[in-house]
């Protein structure tokens, strides 16, 4: 059987030891550079914001069931984003009826129920689940994205033929995660696209 010292297991397990803090400062140090070069990178620097784009799709006016004398505003919205991710929220409406109204900062309501999508030929969505108010809160909207729903709205005592054929114009507003402020562009009553 083979003798070895004392002095000889302490020095090897020192020498193991010492191998392995090496590997391991080593290693740290490694990943502190990766990640200090990572946060030197433009695309992660906390300065950079979202840069969002909407634009109205479609509009869709109906009286309001059971309510007749107001009147619905059905907006199919999409919002592209070229800058930093983020969140579309704060949702409002301004409606330009010249010489009628100039309504701002409307209110987005929630509507269930399952409806034809304004502007298509009969294809049907849930409209649970594409009030853009809601789906915008819960999804991030990366660069090169593009989120779409519905946003329903309620002027009230206010009929179609209110702000139709006068050159009526909608624009929403919205903000991003940070607080910027962001409008689509106008939307007309009856305007060919």
């Amino acid at each position: 059987m083979l003798k070895v010292s004392s002095r000889l297991c302490v020095a090897i397990v020192l020498l193991v030891l010492a191998i392995a803090g090496c590997k391991s400062r080593q290693s740290t140090e490694t990943n502190s550079a990766r990640a200090g070069e990572a946060n030197t990178q433009p695309a992660n620097q906390s300065g950079e914001k979202p840069a969002f784009a909407g634009k109205i799709e479609n509009l869709s006016l109906y009286p309001v069931p059971n309510r007749s004398e107001n009147l619905a505003v059905s907006l199919v919205v999409s919002v592209t984003n070229d800058g930093a991710a983020g969140n579309a929220n704060d949702w409002t409406m301004a409606v330009y009826a010249p010489g009628r109204f100039d309504l701002r900062g409307l209110q987005p309501v929630h509507v269930n129920g399952v409806v034809t999508m304004p502007g298509t030929s009969g294809k049907r969505v849930d409209l649970d689940t594409e009030d853009l108010a809601v789906k915008s809160k819960d999804t991030v909207i990366n660069s090169g994205e593009t989120l779409t729903g519905i946003l329903t709205f309620i002027l009230a005592k206010t009929a179609a033929s209110d702000i139709s054929n006068n050159n009526t114009s909608f624009v929403v507003h919205f903000k991003d995660s940070q607080g910027n402020s962001y409008q689509t562009g106008k939307a007309a009553v009856g305007a060919k696209r």
